[in-house]
């Protein structure tokens, strides 16, 4: 009987630990796996439900548009605006997933103790590169597939596709997730390796003004034209045509996917071939760098004259550091608490990187928000003030799930220590939910701010507006460190595997669910105030009193229910 190859190897270990985390779901809350299973339901289900709806208003505003004279202009004009839709909307996730990618292959193959394993054993660097690879391409592009499919899907129901178009996708998605992958990783290997031996303060502050001056230097090409004007169908058909391009693998998926959806099958194929082809070019480049790099990178990083660099850079050992200069205030242990959070979460690029690309991004969104004095309508200047909180309590739910729901869970093997400590897990849990509301609040109450400022609003449209900003940073806070002690994983080492738990995927779905009733609140109290100007103050107070308790009990209930599990643990 012949052995497996090395990869088959390691790819089938794999297979069999995502077996077993499947397996072990049997010993969670049986109410836990059905709630999150039905809410994974219902977002798929909506998602679908809204992309139909939008396709079928998209058809009526094309027929109105261009008269009734049959079906076919309003088919051609919403084939123009959707081709160009999904170009562009193809071109942002190829954008994220390259970050995405690069972050997820520094933690698998950096960060990972079982690099640390496979690396004595007789296994190529090409192999152990090839296995991780995998795992990258799976963790980084799963969401993508999820929410993507029932938008397409919807699509191809709308307009009455031919089958091909549905077996297309699949066969699409593979190829077009493994090129930022590839990308990614080979961006991953070569800052590591160029970059490993300087300190991260000089890096980071480098890479914020290099961010600034190109953001600077292109501002007036990312900014979005006036849709004011007369020709607003074909402005907009201006815009997203910017983004396509027939250099970019963007725009071979669209082009694939709509020729599939029209039965052309000989340029569906052709557009295919060059995703593949592109796709295991950029997998065999980044094999070769990973031949080339990865082993000297690695080696560098675990080097000990590398660590006490590191360490002299965090400000361990040799005489008081600014860090712990600026907290002195704090009272102990609170403040030793404190510095160690702020220092693991310093020493871990795939963690702060990840938080500096979801504010740049929003900051980038605020920064290009524009006013035109009288020509913004009062109620439309309410309901783009709703949208920009939604968006900015939107993102504060993503961070709040990733960064601040695992922070119980990274004390990890090492728990037993702080229960030698002199403090409480009541106290443990305090200082978690109050160290990520000073670190969050500042950044979401600056970005509503500042696009209030750039709205113009009235002083209580503002002063309600960070109101609702503080409420949900609290409570967001409150639910993830409540839920991240209610469901801890003390095993796991790496954040994006504590967060892929059922645990975290609840904590997302009722971030979620609460940001949408605030969401609501926001938007009844604006429509009531338009149709009622009188009552605009009692609204307010009314509007402000149910975000108050639904605060109260999103922050209290979990944070209460985490305390008692912790200290029901026998650690």
């Amino acid at each position: 009987m012949t052995a497996p190859s090395p990869l088959a190897a390691l790819l089938r270990a794999q297979v069999v630990m995502g077996r077993r985390w499947v397996a072990s779901m049997r010993s969670e809350s049986r109410l836990k796996v059905v709630f999150v299973a039905a809410s994974a339901a219902v977002v798929w289900a909506g998602v679908f439900l809204f992309a139909y709806g939008l396709l079928e208003l998209l058809e009526r505003f094309g027929r109105d548009l261009l008269g009734n004279v049959g079906t076919v202009s309003a088919v051609r004009l919403t084939d123009l605006v959707l081709q160009r839709l999904l170009s562009a909307f193809a071109l942002t996730v190829l954008v994220l997933l390259l970050l995405s990618n690069a972050l997820a292959a520094f933690a698998a193959l950096y960060r990972s103790r079982e690099v640390a394993f496979l690396l004595q054993t007789p296994i190529p660097i090409s192999t152990l590169f090839l296995s991780r690879f995998v795992e990258v391409v799976t963790f980084s592009s799963w969401a993508l597939g999820f929410l993507g499919a029932p938008a397409l899907l919807a699509y191809g129901m709308q307009r009455g596709v031919p089958w091909g178009f549905y077996l297309a996708l699949p066969v699409f998605f593979v190829p077009f997730v493994v090129i930022p992958a590839a990308g990614g990783s080979i961006a991953a290997m070569a800052l590591v390796r160029l970059l490993g031996g300087i300190r991260r303060g000089p890096l980071l502050l480098g890479a914020l003004t290099l961010g600034g001056l190109l953001l600077a230097l292109f501002r007036a090409r990312l900014a979005l034209p006036d849709l004011s004007q007369a020709e607003t169908l074909r402005t907009i058909l201006d815009v997203l045509g910017r983004t396509r391009t027939p250099w970019l693998p963007s725009s071979w998926l669209a082009d694939g996917l709509f020729a599939a959806a029209g039965g052309r099958l000989g340029e569906a194929i052709f557009y295919l071939l060059l995703l593949v082809a592109n796709a295991a070019l950029l997998a065999w480049l980044a094999t070769a760098t990973a031949e080339a790099l990865f082993f000297r990178g690695w080696s560098a990083r675990t080097d000990p004259s590398g660590l006490g660099r590191a360490a002299r850079a965090a400000g361990v050992g040799g005489g008081r550091s600014a860090l712990e200069t600026m907290l002195g205030p704090l009272p102990e242990p609170a403040r030793s608490l404190v510095i160690k959070d702020l220092r693991l979460f310093w020493r871990d690029p795939a963690q702060w990187s990840q938080f500096v690309i979801f504010f740049g991004l929003m900051a980038l969104y605020v920064a290009n928000m524009r006013h035109r004095g009288s020509e913004l309508a009062e109620g439309w200047r309410s309901w783009i003030t709703i949208l920009n909180t939604s968006a900015t309590m939107l993102i504060l739910a993503t961070l709040t799930t990733r960064f601040v729901f695992p922070l119980v869970s990274l004390e990890g093997r090492r728990f037993w220590i702080l229960g030698l400590a002199p403090l409480t897990r009541r106290f443990l849990v305090a200082q978690k939910f109050w160290l990520a509301v000073a670190a969050t609040s500042t950044l979401t109450i600056g970005l509503a701010l500042l696009s209030g400022l750039r709205l113009r609003l009235a002083p209580g449209e503002l002063a309600f507006s960070l109101f609702a900003i503080v409420a949900t940073t609290v409570a967001l806070c409150g639910l993830s460190v409540g839920l991240g002690a209610l469901y801890p994983n003390l095993v796991e080492e790496s954040p994006s595997r504590i967060v892929s738990g059922l645990g975290g995927t609840l904590n997302f779905i009722l971030s979620f669910l609460l940001v949408a009733a605030i969401a609501a609140a926001q938007a009844f109290m604006a429509q009531w105030r338009r149709l009622h100007p009188d009552d605009g103050p009692m609204v307010m107070l009314g509007a402000a009193g149910f975000i108050l308790a639904l605060t109260a009990l999103a922050t209290w209930l979990p944070l209460r229910a985490g305390v008692r599990n912790l200290e029901s643990l026998e650690l």
